[in-house]
């Protein structure tokens, strides 16, 4: 007796041991992890992001340039969603059946030479086929940063990662805006050349530079990975198979659940109000009676900068706390408020720009939390169509919110009346995000 009760003694100190033991290796190998791979996709994200909406700053001068109206602008901005849209499943699972880092490079590379080539047109007509053709290269690369590091943090540890991941958006308008209003402004004119066309040339040049640094900087896997010792790749790995092994790895079977479709429904929802607003935002502000691209591009800057804060904030505290319905549903309720009452100052830039940053705050703030949902039923092959799937719904809004801005500002002479469409829409977006079962949001849940 003495005997087994020292062995057992010692297994329990053995067991208490092993756990902080695991913790801590867990604990250093996200620490590394989050270090060596998370910043160069958040830069990756931002270029494909700047590349994307740098056309709403292009048009402060390329619509009069080229002679086009607001509708066609909208179409124009728009039409790159369709040809995201429509590649977005096929590429997704192509990536995931070759090798995520080798897509990711190839993806990069076209869509910088496409976006350099946008300088270059002339006609709506072209304007389209260019917006299309950056829409079919980019298709890919969202869907694939989600799934590459789905393959090193669990669910309860992505809606702070995604965090992370999403400041390249507010980034995108915070540093993107200001970078492109000063080249629009320093370039015109030069060799011949206007700002917007000197503008669409230097901003897609990093893309093709990062495209060829993807292969070196993303190892494939935790395995893979030089700068992590066996034991901590072995506590990666281990919860990442000991977590997908609760959740649906075929996509056959994700298509049956209905939180799939839920969810497509809120990234549809928000997307448009998202952006409706990323296209628009310049012309929101130039409508308060400012006109210098330089100091409007300063101006749309600000919204975002708050959202960077804001956004991490929310999910640190999600993360905390382990409550994440009010974490992701209040902020798109805030987001839906402020931009109804940014309406009510259409020349008063400065009430309408603290309304206006309190809109993108709580937007930001809720996608973020939103993509750390996937990841909590979905793995292997579901992840893939199912995460482009999801995103499609979010390249449908990006068609539809830009196109339903001009439509509406066109057809009621008020850019006002179609900001407080968006803000309808996220708030239908927010009554959805509470109608999705508290055991999806709850700390540790997969299913």
């Amino acid at each position: 007796m003495s005997i087994a009760s020292n062995a057992g003694q010692a297994g329990s100190m053995g067991m208490g041991a092993a756990a902080p033991a695991s913790a801590e290796r867990a604990a250093s190998a996200y620490a590394k992890v989050t270090r060596r791979i998370v910043p160069f996709i958040v830069l990756c994200y931002f270029f494909s992001y700047l590349d994307r909406v740098n056309v709403g700053f292009a048009k402060l001068q390329m619509q009069q340039a080229l002679g086009l109206s607001d509708v066609v602008y909208g179409i124009g901005a728009g039409i790159f969603f369709w040809g995201y849209m429509l590649c977005q499943v096929p590429s997704s699972l192509l990536i995931y059946k070759l090798g995520m880092r080798r897509c990711m490079a190839a993806i990069m590379i076209l869509w910088g030479l496409v976006s350099a080539g946008t300088m270059l047109v002339t006609t709506p007509t072209e304007f389209y086929v260019a917006r299309f053709l950056l829409g079919v290269t980019e298709a890919g690369f969202f869907p694939a940063a989600v799934m590459y590091l789905n393959k090193w943090y669990p669910a309860d540890r992505q809606a702070r990662i995604m965090s992370i991941l999403f400041l390249a958006m507010p980034l995108g308008m915070v540093l993107g805006g200001p970078i492109s209003g000063a080249l629009m402004t320093g370039t015109h004119d030069l060799h011949g050349l206007q700002g917007w066309q000197w503008m669409f040339l230097l901003e897609a040049l990093p893309a093709i530079l990062l495209g060829l640094l993807v292969l070196r900087m993303l190892p494939e896997s935790p395995q893979s990975a030089a700068w992590l010792t066996p034991e901590e790749a072995a506590a990666v790995s281990g919860a990442l198979s000991a977590e997908n092994a609760r959740k649906s790895s075929r996509l056959v079977d994700a298509l049956k659940n209905p939180i799939l479709w839920m969810l497509m429904a809120i990234c549809l929802l928000f997307n448009i109000g998202n952006y409706g607003l990323v296209f628009w935002l310049p012309t929101i502000i130039q409508s308060t009676g400012m006109q210098s691209p330089l100091e409007i591009a300063f101006l749309t800057a600000i919204p975002y900068g708050v959202a960077c804060v804001v956004m991490n904030r929310n999910a640190a505290h999600a993360e905390r706390s382990g409550e994440r319905r009010l974490h992701t549903a209040i902020p798109m309720l805030v987001a839906a408020a402020g931009m109804w009452a940014s309406t009510l100052f259409p020349h008063n830039t400065v009430a309408a720009m603290v309304f206006l940053t309190v809109g993108v705050s709580g937007l930001m703030a809720t996608l973020a939390m939103f993509w750390g949902l996937p990841g909590r039923i979905l793995a292997g092959s579901a992840a893939a169509g199912g995460i482009a799937l999801i995103n499609s719904a979010a390249s449908l809004a990006g068609l539809i919110g830009p196109v339903l801005m001009g439509g509406v500002k066109q057809w009621t002479g008020s850019i006002s009346i179609a900001v407080l469409v968006l803000a309808a829409l996220m708030l239908a977006a927010a009554l959805l995000i509470l109608a999705i079962p508290k055991r999806l949001m709850a700390a540790g849940a997969v299913r």
